[in-house]
């Protein structure tokens, strides 16, 4: 097996950006600031690499929350046919895509896809 394989990150299923690389490269530096630091320097670089991971977790529990609610809204608008609902998805999708700049190719195709259907639908509605 070769090392780019073996450090290459896995297919990204989730909302978020991969960062396990970013994570693998603060625990190398952890193993070489070892000696020269007496063991403070890897604490850092540990203590670095825990808030990214934490960070992650944070930003993915935040993107799913989000998903949920618009993919919510839409069932709603279909059921009910109240617009509210289409422009809570095109504010909260155009907030998503401006504040959270780590978003994997999937949200961006998911956000991309329920904007069209909101763009669609208030069309149709004349707005």
């Amino acid at each position: 097996m070769k090392l780019s394989e073996l450090i290459q990150a896995p297919p990204s299923e989730t909302y978020i950006k991969n960062s396990s690389r970013l994570v693998s490269g603060l625990f190398v530096i952890g193993g070489l600031l070892y000696y020269p630091t007496n063991g403070y320097g890897t604490i850092i670089a540990l203590a670095l690499a825990l808030i990214v991971l934490i960070g992650q977790k944070m930003l993915l529990t935040q993107a799913n929350k989000d998903f949920a609610d618009m993919y919510q809204a839409q069932a709603l608008f279909e059921k009910t046919q109240n617009y509210d609902y289409l422009r809570f998805i095109m504010a909260r999708s155009e907030q998503m895509l401006k504040d959270n700049k780590v978003l994997s190719d999937k949200a961006k195709n998911e956000i991309y896809k329920l904007q069209e259907f909101s763009q669609g639908e208030l069309e149709k509605m004349g707005e």
